[in-house]
């Protein structure tokens, strides 16, 4: 069977057709021509027109064929809009955008790029890696110009590190109930990061956000307040226990250093048993804090300030968390443990959004996990030099955006 035969049994482009196609230095070129009588449509509104000029001959790279490079060989033709009132390329089937690319080879390489580096992705399609970062590119536009988000009512707000040296990334994650997904990405985490989500998001979407979870940052929270009226601003308590076990570990450092002159300290190989919650610990480590009890420690007055304050989530209203705050705030500024009473008065003064979670149980979890998704995607490809392309190969993973049809 010729080539050209099974082209037109298995690819169909309205108003064109393959006119032949032949082998030359490895590689196979297949021209395409517009049918007879064949009107041009307009690439920006999709009328009908009529034919102004031939550009030059373009090239658009197609899934190889046994390993062979496949290229689609046409002279696009220019129209005369009435609608657009400018002469524009006419719309061509097999390209998205200015992509070099056809679609079915961009479909292909982006839906890879989820699950492999993009240098793997480039050496299994026979393709160099501006290439797959180009398909992704265009499948990410398209993805998001055709993204329904009219149902997104809860927000998660977190960081993530993109290198050394504080080069963060502002992540915004949509935590409704079975749509977990990516929504935005922005360059560092400052006030003026979550304004640009804003302005992107837009004053009808911002309205309909019924809640946001996002951590103590005075970054996020400030802007939440500002330009999110409608929604419940909750600290998520991923967070907050992470600032209590920091506390418990400045406890533990402070005490080694004071008994660095009397030899071994007792506290040595012991950092993960205070950061432990009680049920998470082992039976050897059990008998450790037992141990340890004996000798009056001060992280072992720590540790149980931070286990006393696990009471806080499982009270089931917002006024009993109150009244179990205020017993556990007393114990901890009263522990003579600055670290401690230094956590206690920073969570009294976000207590308001902190008690918010019990009006709209949403919290980071989800967030975390997600955030750990990004970094392997970092990972596998050993970083990215360029924020914008890191944005990209986020969006493509974790967006869940719907691939352009063919």
């Amino acid at each position: 069977m010729r080539l050209l035969s099974i082209l037109r049994s298995t690819i169909s482009f309205k108003g064109f057709c393959f006119e032949d196609c032949f082998l030359s230095s490895g590689t196979i070129f297949i021209k395409i021509r517009p049918r007879k009588n064949n009107k041009c449509l307009c690439s920006i509104c999709g009328c009908s027109g009529s034919t102004y000029d031939t550009r030059k001959q373009r090239l658009w790279r197609h899934l190889s064929l046994w390993h062979i490079p496949v290229y689609f060989v046409y002279r696009p033709r220019r129209i005369d809009c009435y609608n657009c009132h400018k002469i524009v390329t006419e719309s061509i089937p097999w390209s998205l955008g200015k992509c070099r690319l056809t679609r079915s080879l961009i479909i292909e390489l982006a839906r890879s790029a989820r699950i492999l580096s993009w240098k793997t992705v480039a050496e299994v399609y026979n393709v160099n890696w501006v290439q797959v970062r180009n398909a992704v590119h265009s499948a990410v536009q398209w993805g998001l110009e055709h993204r329904d988000t009219s149902s997104v009512k809860l927000l998660g707000i977190d960081e993530i590190s993109q290198r050394k040296h504080h080069h963060y990334l502002t992540v915004v994650y949509e935590l409704c109930p079975g749509q977990k997904r990516l929504l935005w990405v922005g360059e560092g985490r400052t006030k003026a990061t979550l304004r640009s989500f804003i302005q992107y998001w837009g004053p009808k979407r911002c309205s309909q956000i019924e809640g946001v979870c996002c951590d103590m940052w005075d970054a996020y929270s400030g802007m939440v307040r500002k330009h999110l009226p409608n929604a419940v601003l909750v600290f998520d308590k991923f967070h907050i226990a992470k600032h209590i076990n920091e506390a418990v570990d400045k406890v533990r450092r402070a005490e080694i250093r004071e008994h660095k002159n009397e030899g071994a300290s007792e506290l040595k190989g012991t950092r993960y048993i205070w950061l432990k919650n009680s049920e998470n610990l082992s039976e050897k480590q059990i008998f450790n804090i037992y141990d340890l009890e004996k000798a009056n420690l001060k992280t072992h007055r720590a540790w149980l300030i931070k286990e006393t304050f696990r009471r806080f989530w499982k009270c089931k209203t917002a006024k009993e968390a109150e009244l179990q705050f205020k017993i556990w705030f007393d114990r901890a500024v009263q522990s003579g443990l600055k670290p401690i009473e230094k956590i206690a008065w920073m969570i009294k003064e976000k207590l308001k959004n902190i008690l918010t979670i019990f009006d709209m149980p949403i919290n980071n979890g989800a967030t975390e996990g997600l955030n750990n998704k990004a970094k392997s995607i970092s990972h596998r490809s050993y970083g990215f030099r360029k924020s914008e392309t890191m944005k990209i190969a986020l969006m493509n993973a974790m967006g869940k955006l719907d691939l352009p049809p063919t």
